[in-house]
Parts: structure tokens; sequence; C-alpha cells
């Protein structure tokens, strides 16, 4: 627990002096003691018999998924309700049930209070489910904001369908983290980030370097890039109602460009034969082959 992350305040009361620390990752959890020293190990001691609780709970919580996967929903209830109190997949598995109604009668109200609890201690499933129900206004009234905030911790735990969501979400509004988390879902595996993303490269083929490109700072090698944009590909794609935009450029060995459909290409997911193999062409023009261009 060295790199445990806490906060602290120092108290005075008719008691006497004192410290009062608790864990940034289990809030609930504090330590108390006369100095600070004697606080932290009060934490520790407090977070250390919350991990045994954890380890004890592993076999009765596979023991109700086994139940659960029977449709023995009463065993699985008996088991998480009582866990529910701190294990987090309980809080979450139980709010699955009240969701769905599975043995127990279907109750929104109490399937929220039981994501939002497991979130609050970074539950990325339990996040993913807040910020669906903040999306589409399920249990409480819809927003936006507090959509993408609970999507982001999901996301950030490597959650390839909160990340596509975010990409989704942030698109109108900011267009450069939307691709990042649409970058990443699709790497991810994401079968519906590959359907919105088009990937076009030609770096299998790529035999030489344009050297004098790489040996340019990186501003002046985006610089080179919304060239091609203005000069390029703006005039051809105009003349049918469209346009890209750059969002993104990342230098080094393989440069990566991002680009951003507008106007009639927009919505477009075309294959590296049609408009995306043409923008392509156009930038090989300019640096080579050993490139990798995003069109969303």
């Amino acid at each position: 627990m060295e790199d445990l992350r806490t906060h602290y305040h120092y108290f005075s009361n008719e008691e006497g002096d004192g410290y009062e620390i608790y864990s940034c990752d289990f809030p609930e959890l504090k330590g108390y003691g006369d100095t600070y020293d004697e606080a932290m190990s009060d934490l520790r001691r407090n977070l250390k018999h919350r991990e045994e609780k954890s380890m004890e709970a592993q076999p009765l919580m596979e023991t109700a998924i086994a139940a659960y996967d029977k449709k023995d929903y009463m065993v699985a209830k008996s088991i998480w309700e009582p866990l529910s109190a701190t294990n987090t997949d309980a809080m979450v598995n139980l709010g699955t049930m009240y969701v769905k109604g599975f043995g127990v009668e279907r109750n929104i109200s109490i399937a929220f209070s039981l994501f939002e609890r497991a979130a609050a201690y970074g539950h990325e499933t339990a996040s993913f489910y807040m910020g669906g129900m903040y999306e589409n206004g399920i249990g409480v009234t819809a927003d936006k904001a507090e959509a993408i905030r609970y999507y982001t911790t999901a996301a950030e735990a490597n959650m390839p369908t909160a990340q596509l969501k975010l990409g989704i979400l942030l698109r109108d509004e900011d267009v450069l983290n939307s691709m990042r988390w649409m970058i990443r879902a699709a790497h991810s595996g994401e079968a519906q980030a590959h359907s919105l993303l088009t990937y076009v490269s030609n770096m299998s083929e790529a035999t030489d370097i344009n050297v004098a490109f790489r040996m340019m700072d990186e501003s002046s090698q985006r610089a080179k890039v919304e060239m091609v944009i203005a000069e390029n590909l703006a005039p051809t794609l105009a003349s049918d109602g469209g346009g890209v935009e750059l969002v993104n450029y990342i230098g080094g060995d393989t440069p990566e460009i991002w680009l951003r459909y507008l106007g009639a290409c927009s919505g477009c997911h075309l294959g590296p034969t049609s408009t995306a193999g043409m923008i392509l062409e156009q930038f090989e023009k300019v640096i080579d082959k050993k490139i990798v261009i995003y069109l969303w």
C-alpha cells in the first residue's frame, strides 16, 4: 500500500487534537490518531481488514454466480444481499437482478442506488451502467454530462463499449477526445467502432522513407498536412459538397493523421478504394507510405 492515495485533515475539539485520514479509493474507510503516523497506521489496518473480508467473500460470490446461472435467483440474492454492504461485485450483481426482475420485483430505484455505490468505488461495470442510465434517463433525469463522467471511468478501465459511447457522445463538442476514444475502442476490438471508423495505410508496402519530412519538427510536419488538405483534398471533396478537417497529427516513425469528414462526407465510412483511398494517396505523395490515417 505504499502508493496509497489519501486525504487528511487536522482537527481540534473538546476531546483533544488529532488527525483523520481517508483513502481516495475507499473514502468510507478512515484512520484516526493523535499523530499523522498513528492515523495512517489505523487506516492501513482498516484497509487490510477490508481486503481480508473481500477474500473471504470470493467463495460465496462463486456460489452465488453458479446459482444465478442455474436461475436459482433466491439463493443468489440471499448471498449477494448481505455482501452488497461492502462488496462492489455483489452490488452490481444484485442491482442487475433488480433491473431484470430476476428473483425480485423489478425496481430501477434500488438498482440505481446499488450501481451508484459501486461506481463510487470505481467499479467499471457499475460506472458503465450509470452512464447508460444518465444517458437514457433511466431511473434519473437524463444528464449528458453525468453520462460522460461515468462512461469515462469505465473507458479509462479499458472497457471498449464505454470508449465507443464516449466517442459518440463527444463527437459534436470535443472532436479530439471523441476520435481518441473511438480509435481506442476500435483497437480494442469493438465491432461498432470498427464500422464507424475508417483506417487506411500502406505501411506493409513502405520501402523508401521521406527522411526530409521526418527531420522537420512536428509543427512543420503538421503544416505540410494542413497544406495537403487545403490544396489537394478540399477542392476535390468540395465538388461533391464534402470535406475533411484535421483533428490531430501525431509525428514519429509512423505519423498518424486523424481526419473528420465534413458536409456530404459526414457519416461516410468508406473503404480504401474510394474516398479514403484517394485521401491516402494524396498524403503519400507528400510524405510516404509509412503513415496511418484515421477518418470518421
